[in-house]
């Protein structure tokens, strides 16, 4: 029997000989695979696991996933906290996944490389990535205890491949904006001002984040847009063109640029018209793309992918395809609130160090919830409600409770198929 056994240690010997992959081609192959596919793989062997937490691995895999691995994004606030990410293909809009996010913030900004911010009403932030489930909680702000309420936006810049929060503080009679670069230990305060944004939520677009500005606080129409550069740190205004100036105004991005909806009365055909508008930063224009059908009410675009544009309000998300004019729609399950939607890649970012396991904090146990799981997240949590906390108390930072994961777990298994259902009328 040990005979068989030496034998059979040989042949394995020999096999792995001949099936030898250099390294640096070990590398290029896993740079190439979904991330949470590379999570699961980087406890194979020490080098995956090194390989992996290399700053030039993170830019290669973000490389790659941007162009192959991209899926629509949106995420949901629950009743008793967490937060459920559900995916569906760019191509064909259709679902893909659930899985559970490890923050009970219920706000959060729009993805960025795979990261987003998630925040509260009283100013508490953290950086998160739900691929890897790591998070780094924000430095405090002296800004931040005299304000009434913060908002935080997160983006990217391509020159130096820095990670930068911006804050939006709202002040008693004036509006702070507060930048901070990930990894970096304070903020900085980088605008004051009285003038008023029609919407507090930034347009983050290629290393830019953009705002409307109101004429006056009696006024709900804009008459310049605020740009802010994260690569120099300053602000800039950009003229609305002349022609939408008293329409009803909204930013959003589009593949990659920022783009302008206005939506007016037109006494010609006795309907409202929308149209999109694309600005050219290098000569602050305006460059008309599209007249399309007219738009949701109600509710704010987050997005535009392709001829398809992405509206949502809490409880539903919006698909208006402005080629064919046809809109199907997916309502949030019961109890779940939609927080934010964008275009998510699985990611590794940011090549930093301080960020911590949101399981393992939250649990105080790492072996409690393995690693995640694209096909079916139920192993990620099943364990979550047998470890040492008892069922029912609060577990860890969060303040979760081993009642709230299952609930949550359950939810996931409910709501594992999403489909689009076609409406009839676009004021829905």
């Amino acid at each position: 029997m040990d005979c068989n056994n030496d034998d059979l240690d040989k042949k394995n010997e020999a096999t792995e000989a001949q099936v030898y992959v250099p390294q640096d081609a070990q590398g290029i192959v896993l740079a190439f695979l979904p991330g949470r596919v590379v999570v699961q793989l980087r406890s194979v062997c020490k080098f995956w696991r090194d390989c992996i937490e290399e700053p030039s691995f993170v830019d290669h895999h973000l490389k790659n996933a941007c162009h192959f691995h991209q899926a629509i994004a949106c995420f949901t606030s629950l009743d008793h906290g967490l937060v459920h990410m559900y995916t569906f293909d760019p191509a064909t809009i259709n679902f893909k996944s659930v899985e559970l996010v490890f923050s009970n913030r219920f706000h959060m900004s729009a993805p960025c490389n795979g990261l987003m911010c998630a925040y509260d009403i009283k100013g508490d932030a953290e950086v998160l990535n739900p691929t890897t489930r790591k998070h780094l909680r924000l430095p405090d702000s002296v800004l931040k205890s005299r304000s009434l309420c913060s908002e935080y936006f997160v983006g990217f810049v391509h020159s130096t491949k820095e990670y930068k929060v911006v804050s939006v503080r709202h002040c008693v009679r004036f509006l702070a904006f507060e930048i901070w670069t990930i990894g970096a230990l304070s903020w900085r305060t980088i605008r004051e001002s009285a003038e008023l944004l029609k919407a507090t939520k930034a347009v983050v677009v290629n290393g830019s984040m953009y705002w409307l500005l109101l004429n006056e606080a009696s006024s709900g129409f804009s008459r310049e847009i605020l740009m802010l550069n994260l690569t120099d740190e300053t602000f800039t205004k950009i003229p609305i063109p002349d022609a939408v100036r008293k329409c009803d105004l909204h930013l959003f991005e589009g593949e990659g640029k920022a783009l302008l909806l206005s939506n007016h009365y037109d006494i010609s055909s006795d309907s409202i018209v929308s149209d999109i508008w694309v600005v050219d930063i290098t000569h602050q224009d305006w460059i008309h793309l599209h007249t399309a059908p007219k738009m949701p009410v109600g509710m704010s675009p987050f997005f535009q992918l392709k001829t398809k544009i992405f509206f949502g309000n809490q409880k539903r998300l919006l698909c208006v395809d402005i080629q064919d004019c046809t809109v199907s729609y997916i309502n949030m399950p019961p109890g779940e609130t939609l927080v934010s939607c964008g275009m998510f890649v699985e990611s590794f970012a940011p090549a930093v160090r301080g960020f911590v396991s949101s399981t393992v904090s939250s649990y105080g146990n790492s072996s409690v919830l393995n690693e995640p799981s694209s096909s079916d997240p139920g192993p990620s949590f099943r364990g979550a409600g047998s470890s040492s906390t008892r069922r029912g108390q609060s577990s860890g930072l969060t303040g979760w409770s081993s009642v709230d994961l299952e609930r949550s777990f359950k939810r996931t298994k409910r709501t594992m198929n999403m489909v689009w259902k076609i409406s009839k009328h676009i004021a829905i």
